[in-house]
């Protein structure tokens, strides 16, 4: 449970428009940020190539 109080604090400190959108906390270190980084960057090329020319950000507004 720390290291998720500890992640909310760190991203309750960052500057409005530099938080990131998702963030991921691995307690058992199994390899799944990994995973999940590989997967993000499946979605947004996904998203590419069906059209949309960019994506939402942390800054921007829906």
């Amino acid at each position: 449970m720390t290291e998720v109080a500890e992640a909310v604090a760190r991203l309750v400190a960052m500057e409005h428009g530099t938080r990131p959108l998702r963030i991921h906390i691995d307690p058992s270190r199994d390899g799944s940020e990994v995973v999940s980084a590989v997967a993000d960057r499946v979605h947004v090329d996904f998203f590419r190539r069906i059209g949309p020319d960019s994506l939402p950000t942390a800054g921007s507004s829906l």
